[in-house]
């Protein structure tokens, strides 16, 4: 019947038990369509305005779903976005307390140096002296 197409299972099933019936997972779906026809509270139009219904809400549902789904997908790779900035942004200022600290060692190495020549000269100095 026209009045059933596009619609589910899941769909008749409601209808069915709108329509009074009792419905268990076993029927099938030629069952559910013959327990509709064969209902006593069965009108072709009010059947198929619940029918109609039924199936704009699923589809509500389905489309609700789908959203609240996607907006999770966009929570997680906001996530991700900002969990992957915030390892950057360890990362580099890792990279730039290694960089402080190799600039201080060249600093320290390069005091040590003069110092070095400075004690160096002080003995040349010193031995100079010595020998005058």
């Amino acid at each position: 019947m026209s009045i059933f197409a596009g619609a589910r299972m899941y769909d008749l099933k409601i209808l069915a038990e709108e329509l009074g019936q009792t419905v268990n997972d076993s029927h099938k779906l030629k069952d559910l369509i013959k327990m509709i026809l064969a209902s006593k509270e069965y009108d072709e139009e009010r059947a198929k305005e619940w029918l109609n219904m039924i199936i704009n809400e699923r589809k509500e549902r389905e489309e609700n779903d789908i959203r609240k789904e996607e907006i999770a997908e966009q929570k997680r790779q906001e996530e991700i976005a900002e969990q992957k900035r915030q390892e950057e942004t360890v990362e580099q200022k890792r990279q730039e307390e290694i960089a402080e600290r190799r600039r201080q060692d060249e600093i320290q190495i390069a005091e040590r140096k003069h110092q070095e020549e400075i004690e160096l000269r002080k003995l040349e100095y010193e031995e100079r002296k010595r020998k005058e």
